[in-house]
């Protein structure tokens, strides 16, 4: 008989006309030690793998290892699942940690390709695994590329998107569909387990255009605003760091950690979700005296996680400017101090090495100490380079929230 999760995926993927594969059993055994399948956890951490792109070799059979190594670090009372697709057909795994050792185990492996940078897809694995393996406290790591808000230009319609499933089973970038920041927010809404922590792990995730579209589907969202190193998370130091606490430090530390001493640098922070109404709220009104269109702005000399911008995959990508460093800039003084105090609740942990490489700028970039707060932000201007990515901005919920439209952008 098949469990209520294959059959709940099955019938999901059909629905999108995607092939899903005869469910292969587990082999039976035990959950963690006093947990059946059944059994609600005190806490679950489910990393997404969307890996069938340039990252699949090493980079998510390296993770996957490190995952193993970290797994000897959960509680019994807690559950972690991996769902991995990379240029094998999807699979979802469970580690248990029995006594100290890691045992892996193969959920489901789906018999043929599915798109897993599907928002729908992505909604019914996780709805799948909480139905077998209900949660109180549920965390979730993303996996992938990402480019923050950006327009997926493979679909039609403004996507703010993390993931590239380039739909053949090999190393290409070329994505086949990415996750609309909005559609994730709304696939988590519906869970049936609140979201505690939403790790990005992937680049450019920690703008405030995506940060403020989670604002109502997660507690605390973990990220860069920069590009990260192909190795991504520690896996084996950061997995323990989620079952220890409800709080972000540990995660960010340890993540950190992995790269004090190296040559690729890292810049990381957390943001609080019920604290971003009051950022944007305290935004609206300084972009419409300072920033409306009036205004000739450049920000030449403006700390940005991508100076000058690049060419991406789907178009231009802009210089994803340190918000702080644009407010403390271009505010008078008075108003920066309010801001600045509704910033520093909305992102109260941040990190950074010294510097961190920058493949799209091929060097490494130095962190200006003095404005960094680990948020990237975008800033409209005229030039004929940014009018397309105008455009595409007026679509986020930020624009209107922050005031953008009210400045006549």
């Amino acid at each position: 008989m098949r469990s209520p999760v294959a059959v709940l995926l099955l019938s999901l993927f059909l629905l999108l006309t995607v092939s899903c594969c005869d469910n292969v059993p587990s082999g039976g055994g035990a959950d963690n030690p006093g947990l059946q399948r059944g059994d609600t956890a005190v806490s679950t951490l489910v990393v997404y793998m969307m890996a069938e792109n340039s990252l699949a070799v090493p980079y998510a059979a390296l993770d996957i290892d490190e995952i193993r190594r970290g797994a000897v670090s959960v509680p019994s009372d807690c559950r972690l699942f991996v769902f991995v697709d990379d240029r094998d057909n999807p699979r979802l795994l469970k580690f248990v940690n029995n006594s100290g050792v890691c045992e892996e185990k193969v959920l489901y492996q789906f018999a043929d390709d599915f798109c897993s940078s599907d928002a729908t897809a992505f909604g019914a694995v996780l709805a799948g695994v909480l139905d077998d393996y209900p949660t109180h406290s549920l965390d979730l790591v993303m996996w992938s590329h990402g480019n923050g808000w950006l327009l997926d230009k493979s679909r039609a319609g403004a996507m703010r998107t993390i993931g590239v499933d380039n739909g053949k089973n090999n190393y290409s970038d070329r994505t086949e569909r990415a996750i609309e920041i909005e559609e994730l927010a709304a696939v988590i809404k519906e869970l049936p387990a609140k979201v505690n922590r939403l790790m990005f792990d992937a680049c450019f995730m920690q703008g405030v255009e995506v940060v403020y579209a989670l604002r109502d589907a997660v507690q605390w969202v973990i990220g860069s605003p920069a590009e990260i190193p192909g190795d991504g998370a520690p896996y084996d130091t950061v997995i323990g760091e989620f079952f220890v606490s409800n709080g972000v430090k540990g995660i960010i530390d340890a993540y950190k950690a992995a790269y004090e001493n190296g040559e690729m640098g890292v810049a990381l922070s957390a943001a609080y979700m019920p604290a971003m109404q009051r950022l944007a709220d305290a935004t609206y009104s300084n972009v419409c005296t300072y920033f409306n269109t009036s205004k000739k702005r450049e920000y030449i000399d403006v700390f940005a996680y991508l100076p000058g911008g690049a060419k991406g995959l789907y178009g231009y990508m802009p210089c994803y400017y340190d918000i702080n460093a644009v407010m403390k800039k271009y505010l008078a003084e008075p108003e920066y101090v309010a801001w600045k105090e509704a910033l520093d609740e909305a992102v109260p942990y941040v990190v950074t090495t010294g510097s961190w490489y920058s493949a799209y700028v091929g060097r490494h970039l130095s962190v200006d100490t003095s404005v960094y707060c680990g948020m990237s932000v975008y800033m409209p201007q005229t030039t004929s380079r940014y009018s397309q990515l105008n455009i595409d901005f007026s679509n986020t919920e930020w624009y209107g929230a922050a005031g953008w439209d009210a400045a006549g952008w």
